[in-house]
């Protein structure tokens, strides 16, 4: 498959932004590397090979950005200054890496985001602040409270990165109808290590008391918190989503095609 090394220019992260992309056409998918972790991690830990069979039929394009989380979230900043990294890497991330994706060959196109562990918490986070840029998130195994670096800390920097509290305060019309015409799934397993299930269970209850789409999805006790496991279950949610026309460069979500993908989800 083609593989590609990028450097993004980018004055909010303050130098190149690097990534990692993979094949040359189908659904982008934008990747972000679990707990403090880089670019590269995502193929290192085998993910790339279990994606192949739709890089290389044209279906899925990769692109595995880094993440900022050593300067931000768990740095030894004090807790307003690593919120204010944060928004950093959210203006990087949506003003530059975004325009270069789109710019890529998917005019008009949705984006996937998806992320594992921490990678899961940055899905969740994008997802519903820019629902403009993202029409799809695969959420595996997340946390979604990010007062557990915070020391008690907060602030509304705080509070607009933390998905678990501003998802239940949903009131802009124009996000909401945005949002509504999205999809996010939000899986975990339930056996060793997945210790934030509560958190994922609160955050689509929040969710659906705003009527914004979300599929729950969790997996057995025998199912840890893994990247075997989470290499099943990205496939089981791409094949889906082949089966119903998604995997295409400059496919963005309709409201009656994720109705009928939530209808028959289990039978796809």
């Amino acid at each position: 498959m083609k593989r590609e090394f990028r450097k993004i220019p980018s004055q909010a992260w303050g130098r190149p932004m690097e990534m990692l992309v993979y094949g040359d056409k189908g659904k982008p998918m934008m990747v972000f590397p679990s707990q403090e972790g880089r670019f590269f991690d995502y193929e290192n830990f085998g993910m790339i090979d279990t994606l192949a069979p739709f890089i290389e039929a044209g279906k899925l394009q990769v692109y595995c950005v880094d993440s900022l989380d050593h300067e931000s979230w768990f740095s030894k900043a004090h807790p307003a200054d690593r919120a204010r990294r944060a928004n950093d890497y959210d203006h990087a991330i949506v003003n530059d890496v975004v325009p270069h994706i789109l710019a890529d060959g998917h005019k008009n196109a949705g984006i996937i985001t998806h992320g594992c562990s921490f990678g899961a918490f940055h899905t969740v986070n994008f997802f519903l602040k820019h629902p403009e840029s993202f029409d799809f998130g695969i959420a595996l195994s997340g946390c979604y409270d990010i007062g557990f670096t915070l020391d008690g800390f907060f602030n509304q920097d705080v509070y607009y990165n933390n998905p678990i509290m501003f998802s239940r305060d949903l009131s802009d019309p124009k996000i909401v109808k945005k949002l509504q015409n999205n999809l996010l799934i939000v899986c975990s397993g339930q056996g060793a290590w997945e210790e934030w299930i509560g958190e994922a269970r609160i955050l689509c209850q929040n969710l659906h008391e705003n009527d914004i789409p979300v599929l729950l999805d969790l997996w057995g006790f025998d199912v840890n918190h893994d990247w075997p496991w989470w290499k099943k279950m990205i496939t089981y949610f791409l094949e889906k989503m082949d089966k119903s026309g998604f995997l295409t460069s400059q496919h963005r979500m309709k409201p009656k095609e994720r109705e009928k993908f939530l209808k028959n989800f289990h039978s796809i």
